[in-house]
């Protein structure tokens, strides 16, 4: 008989120990299940977050694109008349001010020195610009980079333009005289720096828009016009795709006379809220304006995208 209760006890041991040891491998195998869970949940957590992130910034950069493009859109009908007005005009203060605030074109007046180099000028007396009293025309290169602006400002060369703001924008060009050493000088400058798509050709003289026709036959070219007679001639030139008109004749007749005649249609100077929103309203394509930040912001309020 002790010798059945000793087996029975051996027995009894060998179960509770098997039992202690399943348990023990249940509670292992629980503590890994219950780890590898949350580890799932975390990773589905991390998941889900990187995956809001990834939409959240996806929406934010749609919407800056969208930004952009509306922007784009608002400038491309916008002209910085001489980079934005005052005694900064024609000087990169104006430019940066301009393109900042979103404009695509800017306008530059040319004059010629006696090197023969492109300077960007509203005249060639420079009295009025810079204080001295001389002709552009008349100095040379280092005469016209020893003169500032009467804000302080260098004189720029239009390569000084080309240089900084490369194809970010469109260069309108006034040429301002219709002598060949301008117009001469014009092609030069352009034709070094390959910008015959980047650059608008402008003038109130049909001879120079003639002689860059002749230079330049795919560059469009912008008549400007003095009033309304001027306006009527350079609807009918061959080789004027933009006519521009003061804003004194600025109307609905004017716009399809140009429309009409396969020409877009362009104003000077618009410079109030007043002038701009009725541009706008009337689908004026471009317009010169000294407050490039003014027009943009009404034409992306105004104007819809085509």
């Amino acid at each position: 008989m002790s010798g059945n209760r000793r087996k029975r006890k051996q027995t009894k041991k060998i179960l509770i120990i098997l039992l202690m040891t399943v348990l023990c491998v249940l509670s292992v195998f629980y503590i890994f299940s219950l780890a590898h869970s949350r580890n799932e949940a975390r990773q589905a957590e991390a998941a889900a977050e990187e995956a809001e992130q990834a939409a959240s910034e996806a929406a934010e950069e749609e919407a800056a694109q969208e930004a952009e493009t509306a922007q784009t859109y608002a400038g491309s009908h916008v002209i910085a008349h001489r980079g934005s007005a005052g005694d900064d005009e024609l000087s990169f203060a104006a430019y940066d001010k301009a393109v900042e605030a979103g404009a695509k074109y800017i306008e530059a007046d040319m004059v010629v020195s006696a090197d023969g180099t492109v300077y960007v000028a509203h005249e060639d007396e420079s009295k009025p610009m810079t204080g001295y009293d001389g002709y552009f025309s008349g100095m040379s290169d280092s005469q016209i980079d020893s003169l500032t602006t009467r804000a302080g400002n260098k004189v720029l060369k239009l390569t000084d333009l080309f240089d900084k703001y490369g194809d970010s924008v469109t260069y309108i060009v006034d040429i301002k005289y219709a002598a060949p050493r301008n117009t001469e000088a014009f092609a030069e400058t352009v034709r070094e720096y390959g910008n015959e798509k980047n650059v608008i050709a402008a003038s109130f003289y049909p001879k120079a828009l003639r002689a860059v026709e002749e230079a330049f036959p795919d560059m469009t070219r912008m008549y400007l016009c003095s009033d309304q007679g001027s306006f009527n001639a350079g609807i009918g030139y061959s080789f004027a795709d933009i006519v521009c008109a003061p804003s004194s004749i600025m109307n609905a007749d004017n716009l399809k006379a140009a429309h009409d005649s396969e020409k877009q249609f362009s104003v000077w100077t618009l410079n109030t809220e007043e002038e701009i929103k009725n541009a706008i309203e009337l689908g004026v394509d471009t317009y010169f304006t000294d407050d490039s930040a003014l027009a943009v912001r009404l034409e992306g309020e105004n104007r819809q995208a085509e």
